[in-house]
């Protein structure tokens, strides 16, 4: 047996010991953030979507930025290089933009061009998002809350149908397609269609949507189309009310708007109306009609 060569590579283990230990700039280290997310403030039941999103920033430039890591649990634990990072949180399934700048990153909504239009195309789900500053040490994991907050808007429509009752499709112009997380800055425009439901033996038909926000330099036109089978086909049409007066400048998390639509001969619609306390109808009673 060499015992002068095991003696050797004991010496060297020794000191590459010593040395992290007494001074840890000569080895690499990691830092450990260890987040879990309050969802207390946020009323959505289920409150978020599964996927919960963190982006570290660091302050340094000599480690790469936007690094993403995807959790679908609320504890976050993360294992980076020890130093001052930025993050943003965010949950859902959406596109990321420009995910290697702090100031720059936003979240983006899928679109098709049909016709020279420009559409969201899907449903839009309910997201939210934080941004917070830490410092990461080594051997001294950072344990942080995050509490996010409402990132998209939700708003919801209520008709009120007198005359034949035939299935409604709406279309609204004037969503954003993109807002930034860091400002929450909107950005983009395009349209949105929904179509309504209605609650069994009652007139009153209603949709609820999502959206990044209302384009501010943009309309707000709601067009909900009638199209009724047989010989009642002559009624489809189509009618128009302006919401921009409604959503230009809105803020807040959720604004839910009434309108009355009588479908006759002559097709009208009301002014819109607030409603103070919306009320959910169960999915069960929500039928679709195509």
């Amino acid at each position: 047996m060499n015992y002068t060569n095991r003696f050797i590579s004991f010496t060297v283990l020794a000191a590459v010991l010593s040395g992290c230990e007494f001074n840890e700039d000569f080895c690499i280290r990691n830092g450990e953030l260890v987040a879990w997310c309050d969802f207390s403030g946020i009323r959505e039941t289920p409150p978020v979507p599964e996927e919960r999103h963190i982006i570290a920033f660091p302050s340094g430039m000599d480690i790469p930025s936007g690094e993403q890591m995807t959790f679908t649990q609320d504890t976050l634990r993360q294992s980076i290089p020890q130093g001052e990072y930025q993050f943003l949180f965010y949950t859902g399934n959406y596109e990321v933009s420009d995910i290697r700048d702090y100031h720059e990153a936003r979240l983006m909504a899928r679109t098709d061009t049909l016709e020279g239009e420009v559409y969201i195309s899907g449903v839009q789900k309910f997201c939210c998002s934080a941004g917070f500053s830490q410092r990461l040490e080594y051997q001294r994991p950072k344990r942080v809350p995050i509490t996010p907050s409402a990132f998209v808007q939700r708003l919801n429509i209520q008709i009120n149908v007198s005359g034949n009752i035939t299935p409604l499709q709406g279309t609204l112009t004037g969503i954003s397609t993109g807002r930034y997380l860091v400002s929450r800055e909107r950005t983009g425009n395009a349209s949105v269609t929904s179509l309504f439901s209605r609650k069994p033996e009652t007139d009153r038909w209603k949709t609820s949507l999502y959206a990044f926000g209302f384009n501010p330099a943009a309309e707000n036109i709601l067009s909900v189309k009638i199209e009724i089978d047989g010989k009642d086909s002559v009624f489809n049409e189509e009618q128009k009310v302006d919401l921009t007066p409604y959503l230009r400048g809105f803020d807040s998390d959720e604004l839910s708007l009434e309108l009355d639509l009588h479908i006759g001969k002559e097709l009208t619609i009301g002014e819109p109306v607030v409603i103070p306390d919306w009320e959910d109808i169960p999915e069960t009673e929500l039928p679709n009609y195509n």
